[in-house]
């Protein structure tokens, strides 16, 4: 193993966590221990892997309190990082947007993320006085950090929350939208959730109301977790807590709190089946609300779920906090329950949990008071093994966990520090700088308690929930900087972080090595694998020039009174030459007499030039000849307005002696050849009505007669 204090800083070019040429080891690691450094208190909430890559979302703690989204190379090099916020205010009704809580991240199958949570309306720029409501957000983003799409929503009274999301297997989305109304004070006063399904760009399919009767869903607050599976029979499952409060002395106290499993339909949202267990609670802890961090289907068709409840052993008869896995038949009922806690009895509860089917085993992340550790169970809830981590004291402890290719990827944070820390593990969770020692037992617990009080009535058309189209977007870059704790490489090879810059033509594309399609400015990444099977990041900043063709410079003008005029070119090009310059300008050009002016531009696009005439005067008179003849002699066969009037026409009409309109045209050249309705007309005089407007946008009129003559 090698020690290190090596610090890499990354400075951020717009959304991308640029470097130019950094040198180094891209191998795959043993373990790895990685600090990270902000601009600001960052607390972690959520973490993903997919394609070797990690990514973790969380919120900034400064002014705008903004959501903060990173990603990380297998090594834990920063490759993007930046805050995101609701990009919407309006001064009346007055209505601003502050904090956003990102809560969940999954990877979707097109290589992009999925993110959810909420964010508060306030009546105020600076956040006061407090939240008046908040919102559900789930937002798509693709690789690079870019947001395809967003959605919002809030219901008429409470506060709305966007908490669980999960993909299927066709690439739609299932959604949990848990609401909170508050302290209850009337019998009538619930607050009832929705589960949805919408497809790959956020387009809504289905919704159901998970209208529980006398039972609120949910748990109280916003900040609860539920779990979401789909079935190889392609049903989607849920659990999720709900809660009855029952008058007490005048108040409202919540009691009766209950594990709610439900199975709907995946193409309709209809309920199939569901059951509800109650969950016991000590009097001291009334209002306690579990989590259900995770679903998953066994290989035999059953269900288990990962949760926290207060729960007595056989050795423990005391009810105590136990991290839990709870296996059903597919109908939802309990057959099973396994409780976990340390050696000495006392509390834990499970913060998160990754499931590597393949191996049919879950790994879960404990927190037993200042203490972090993992336990990986096999599918009968069986421990394989237990391995601690050093939290400076609990002061930085686990936030979440997620499975990478080899191992494990956890981060620490705090919400009082500038730092957070990735630790890359092995596959038994081992990173030598960090673990300490920690046993976590499993033990069979009875789970003889009240059932299926609990009725849904999937009838109810009720929907109170509204989309909003609030904008949620990438505000800035947010550098990090990157220091190595420890690590454990195996020897591979030796490559390097390369960037370039390219410009492409506006309406071209560009193809990076991984087959990933560019067509817009901004930065850009491509991984691509060694000889050896090493990763190698190549970064691409890219801009856009502007297509040449779209170069002008307007119509012809005049100069006025004025001492000077500026002229115009279309904006957006890098450089404008002037004339016969050979030094670059601006899109404007100041003038002060007539003339003829050009300007050039060249870019990757090619080169053009556009021109214009500055006449000595802006309102030309209106002459018209007395008589023409249409003999097809080559003198005076068309009767029109003159070249030579610069004005701009608007309408050229002729009409007979009986007021018939005969000709008419906008268009300056366009002359009239004698002709009407496809035949020659004979000697007579005709009537001309001429409308103009001069350069200086004077409105002119003439009108007259003149003789057609054969």
């Amino acid at each position: 193993m090698k020690i290190s204090t090596l610090k890499l800083s990354i400075f951020c070019i717009t959304s991308v966590m640029m470097c130019n040429t950094l040198h180094g080891q891209i191998c795959d690691n043993k373990f790895l221990s990685v600090k990270l450094k902000g601009l600001s208190f960052d607390t972690i909430t959520n973490c993903t892997f997919n394609n070797n890559e990690a990514l973790c979302i969380g919120q900034i703690r400064d002014y705008n309190n903004a959501a903060h989204i990173a990603k990380f190379s297998a090594k834990g090099t920063p490759i993007w990082s930046n805050t995101y916020a609701i990009d919407y205010f309006s001064f009346y009704p007055p209505t601003f947007f502050q904090t956003v809580y990102l809560k969940k991240i999954i990877p979707t199958i097109d290589g992009g993320y999925l993110v959810a949570g909420n964010f508060d309306k306030v009546l105020s720029p600076f956040g006061l006085p407090p939240p008046v409501k908040k919102y559900a957000l789930l937002a798509k983003i693709d690789k690079f950090g870019v947001v395809m799409w967003s959605k919002t929503w809030a219901n008429n009274s409470g506060n709305l929350n966007c908490s669980t999301v999960y993909e299927t297997t066709d690439g739609d989305f299932i959604v949990y939208l848990g609401t909170d109304n508050g302290k209850k004070v009337l019998n009538l006063d619930h607050s009832y959730s929705k589960i949805a399904r919408l497809d790959n760009k956020g387009n809504l399919k289905w919704s159901t109301l998970i209208f529980t009767n006398e039972y609120d869903a949910g748990g109280l607050g916003l900040d609860f977790k539920q779990a979401i599976t789909q079935t190889k029979n392609k049903n989607i499952i849920l659990g999720h807590v709900v809660y009855k409060a029952e008058l007490y002395n005048a108040h409202y106290n919540t009691v009766r709190g209950n594990l709610h499993f439900i199975s709907f339909d995946y193409a309709t949202g209809k309920m199939k089946w569901e059951s509800s267990y109650e969950y016991p609670v000590p009097v001291s802890d009334s209002l306690y609300t579990p989590d259900i961090v995770n679903v998953e289907e066994l290989p035999d068709g059953r269900l288990s779920f990962i949760s926290t409840l207060y729960l007595s052993t056989s050795s423990q008869p005391v009810l105590t906090k136990k991290g839990v896995t709870i296996t059903t038949n597919n109908k939802g009922e309990i057959e099973d329950l396994i409780a976990y806690s340390p050696t000495d009895g006392s509390d834990c509860r499970i913060i998160d949990a990754t499931a590597a089917p393949i191996y049919n085993n879950r790994t879960l992340l404990f927190r037993n008071g200042a203490k972090s550790l993992l336990t990986n169970i096999n599918s009968t809830g069986q421990i394989n093994w237990n391995i601690g981590y050093n939290t400076n004291g609990g002061v930085s402890p686990l936030t979440c966990l997620s499975k990478n290719k080899k191992g494990f990827n956890l981060f620490m944070s705090t919400k009082t520090s500038f730092y957070s820390q990735l630790l890359i593990t092995d596959s038994a969770g081992i990173i030598d700088c960090a673990n300490e020692p920690a046993t976590i037992i499993a033990k069979s617990a009875a789970f003889d308690f009240p059932h299926d009080s609990v009725t849904t009535n999937t009838s109810m058309n009720l929907d109170a929930y509204y989309d909003y189209q609030l904008p949620f977007k990438r505000i800035e870059a947010y550098p990090l900087q990157k220091e190595i704790i420890c690590e454990q490489a195996t020897a591979c090879c030796t490559d390097f972080i390369d960037s370039t810059h390219l410009k492409i033509c506006e309406g071209k594309k560009f193809m990076l090595p991984d087959g990933t399609i560019v067509k817009d400015s901004g930065n850009y990444y491509s991984v691509t694998k060694s000889p050896l099977g090493c990763d190698s990041i190549k970064f691409y900043h890219i801009n856009i020039d502007k297509d040449i063709s779209k170069l002008n410079l307007g119509l012809d003008s005049c100069l006025t009174q004025s001492a000077t005029i500026t002229l115009l070119a279309t904006a957006g090009y890098s450089n404008y030459y002037w004339g016969n310059s050979t030094t670059a300008g601006t899109n404007s050009y100041n003038i002060n007499m007539p003339g003829y002016y050009k300007v050039r531009v060249s870019n990757t696009c090619g080169t053009k030039t556009d021109s214009i005439i500055i006449y000595d005067r802006c309102d030309y008179p209106i002459y018209m000849p007395g008589a023409f003849s249409p003999n097809n002699d080559g003198i005076n066969d068309y009767y029109g307005i003159s070249q030579l009037n610069k004005n701009r026409l608007i309408s050229f009409k002729i009409f007979n002696r009986w007021g018939q309109l005969i000709f008419k045209t906008s268009n300056p050249n366009e002359k009239w050849d004698g002709r009407f309705r496809n035949e020659a007309l004979q000697f007579g005089t005709f009537i001309y009505y001429i409308e103009m407007a001069g350069l200086s946008g004077n409105r002119i009129v003439a009108k007259g007669s003149f003789i057609l003559l054969r």
